[in-house]
């Protein structure tokens, strides 16, 4: 079974007896840790329980494969469900999980959570078609998610945001759920119990620009070509202090593995292996592939010189950082645009 993040919440107002293991994967991170412990807390009462919460990590289990089967098959001593949990898991944990399938799991859910593996990988497969297992891809928030987490939220607490409220909050929240779930949170609790209104002005006090996304924001809308949302991004991150120069630094970094990629895919080798020999995380390959499509090792390597001349015109010419850096990602981006 296959359940995407909306029917999932559905699902657990009447939740399905019958499934037992719950696998959650995906970009955002932070949406598979929400509804992971969503799913958690509708079978037992709290996570702070040793008799009926359990916790595994895939990099502990690697040392110690017979733990998860341990945990699985164990019987609470006050009765009554458990819940393992595992986290971590990768597209190469299909073993380590697969004999799991193969239990009575009665009186124990087994919930997985993975980073960002293929929709047709093993793991995600063998999941998805067991007779008791249900899979839940988690994608980064879009525009009407972002939206809908603003109300809920929000709505709960007593305190309607207006249309200009909304709009702020859709520019100034990343694309992390948990991050947004946070930033709003803590809005809430600023306002406390008092009874007036929501302003402008409180919100803005409690949510800048101050998502952790925003460098990656910058970064992937320097090197997917969206001139856009760099400007925007530039310009709240700009506006909130940030320093021009740590942006060049940083989009150096995945410059310098793009461009070891792009030389290796252009001897012939296959962009997956190539990927992975030029040290680029598995969680940030399928973006690094959409960054690699149609570039060769000399336009990486031309972009990672206008980053580079960038820092150095930044610490030598006296002229703005920021307008030299934004020069810079913006020819970066015009060039990637193009291709």
């Amino acid at each position: 079974m296959e359940l995407s993040a909306n029917q999932f919440r559905s699902f657990l107002k009447s939740p399905d007896t019958s499934i037992k293991v719950f696998l959650f994967y995906g970009p955002d991170e932070g949406l598979v840790r929400e509804l992971s412990k969503a799913v958690c807390l509708s079978i037992v009462d709290s996570l702070d329980d040793p008799f009926c919460y359990s916790e595994l990590s895939a990099n502990d289990l690697s040392n110690d494969p017979a733990k998860l089967m341990d945990e699985l098959t164990a019987i609470s001593m006050m009765g009554g469900d458990r819940v393992v949990r595992l986290r971590g898991a990768t597209g190469n944990s299909k073993n380590l999980i697969e004999p799991a399938l193969d239990l009575d799991l009665a009186a124990t859910t087994f919930v997985i959570e993975a980073g960002d593996i293929r929709k047709d990988s093993a793991l995600v497969k063998m999941v998805k078609s067991a007779p008791h297992g249900a899979v839940t891809p988690c994608f980064h928030d879009k525009a009407q998610d972002i939206t809908g987490l603003i109300k809920e939220t929000l709505g709960a607490a007593g305190l309607p945001a207006s249309r200009d409220i909304e709009e702020y909050l859709r520019q100034n929240l990343g694309s992390d759920r948990s991050i947004s779930r946070q930033e709003l949170d803590k809005l809430v609790l600023y306002m406390g119990n008092e009874k007036r209104p929501l302003t402008l002005e409180d919100v803005q006090a409690n949510i800048g620009d101050s998502s952790s996304q925003t460098v990656f924001d910058i970064i992937d809308a320097t090197l997917g070509g969206d001139l856009t949302v760099l400007e925007r991004r530039l310009n709240k991150a700009f506006s909130a202090g940030d320093s021009p120069i740590a942006f060049l630094r940083l989009i150096q970094g995945q410059l310098k593995q793009l461009h070891k990629a792009a030389a290796l895919i252009d001897t012939g080798q296959r962009t997956g292996d190539a990927m992975k020999k030029a040290g680029i995380p598995f969680f940030n390959q399928k973006k690094a592939q959409a960054q690699l499509s149609g570039k060769t090792g000399a336009h990486m390597a031309t972009c990672l010189d206008i980053t580079l001349n960038a820092e150095i015109d930044c610490k030598t010419t006296g002229y703005p950082d920021e307008t030299l850096c934004r020069r810079a990602l913006m020819r970066i981006a015009m060039a990637s645009r193009r291709r």
